[in-house]
């Protein structure tokens, strides 16, 4: 799904603009911003977008609110805010789902109808079992997954989580994908001992593993992360060639002034430079990312790459 992107042009008049958040942002003084999450409360996205919204308002001098539209992977809240007006008023809390879901389903926005303002974090995903499953390895699970073809079941309906279950699938055998609205309601499935696998993003994970809840097998990057989860392997170690990332990120709708990007990007980077913000995100096992708009919008170009050639070589077709 190739296209020619115009986020050079924009990330180049952007830097012309005046500094300072709030005096580029000034024409959104008195109204309320806010960013949309395209999930429900509880998911990868919701604790860091809640805390970054209220951060946010003190910082750009005006409210900016979390507005959970969950629904259809994601596509309900792309969709409401690429058809709203591009003033800086409406944002998109923007993860792999904005590229991904254009090879799973028909019906998704293309992302170049965003601009990037900021990469925010990124992080590996965990996979994840019960505490009460008989699986306690990746080895263990991929033997489960080919005794047994079809049988076992894996958490689809976020980006990355429906990825991996399908790389993982890849490199085992046939397994049961099981869709939930997102991670939160099938974590929560995955625990009760209703399906079988779980890929999540570290930030919200942690805690089920933490409180026991859940077992962790293994990490998507290609190396062992820092922190509390640094003895987990990466699961490339046994399957050859799975590795994802995981990111967040602010776009707003095509077309957003240039000057109104800069100052969001300005403000949120400041932010992420807060260290109440750094303690609250080390918590969360993200790790800082920032910079300039382009820096998302190559992250954005290259994961089109990618999820293009794995939808293409696990055969799977928008439906």
């Amino acid at each position: 799904m190739a296209r020619r992107s115009h986020w050079g042009v924009i990330t180049c008049l952007g830097l012309l603009a005046a500094a300072g958040a709030q005096a580029q942002t000034g024409s959104l003084a008195g109204k309320t911003a806010r960013i949309v999450i395209p999930g429900p409360p509880g998911g990868p996205a919701s604790s860091v977008a809640m805390f970054l919204a209220n951060k946010a308002s003190q910082k750009l001098g005006y409210t900016v609110i979390a507005d959970h539209k969950p629904g259809a992977a994601g596509n309900i809240a792309i969709e409401y805010v690429a058809k709203s007006k591009p003033d800086g008023t409406t944002l998109i809390f923007a993860a792999p789902f904005m590229v991904t879901n254009p090879h799973f389903m028909k019906q998704s926005v293309d992302p170049f109808s965003f601009d990037p303002v900021i990469q925010l974090v990124f992080g590996p995903y965990m996979m994840m079992v019960s505490a009460k499953s008989d699986i306690k390895s990746v080895p263990e699970a991929i033997a489960k997954i080919k005794a047994r073809p079809g049988e076992t079941t894996c958490v689809i309906g976020v980006a990355l989580s429906t990825t991996s279950c399908y790389l993982l699938q890849a490199g085992s055998a046939a397994m049961n994908m099981v869709g939930y609205p997102g991670n939160a309601q099938g974590g929560a499935a995955v625990e009760r001992g209703e399906v079988d696998i779980l890929f999540d993003f570290m930030n919200t994970a942690g805690a089920a593993v933490r409180a026991g809840r859940m077992r962790a097998l293994a990490v998507t990057s290609a190396e062992a992360v820092p922190g509390e989860f640094n003895a987990l392997p990466p699961i490339s170690q046994f399957v050859p060639g799975f590795e994802l990332i995981g990111w967040q990120g602010i776009m707003a709708p095509r077309g957003t002034p240039p000057d109104i990007v800069t100052g969001l990007n300005k403000a949120f980077n400041e932010i992420l430079a807060d260290e109440e913000t750094k303690k609250f995100l080390a918590a969360s096992n993200l790790i800082i990312s920032g910079g300039a708009p382009e820096i998302l919008g190559n992250r954005v170009r290259r994961d089109i790459e990618f999820f293009g050639r794995v939808a293409k070589e696990a055969k799977i077709q928008p439906e």
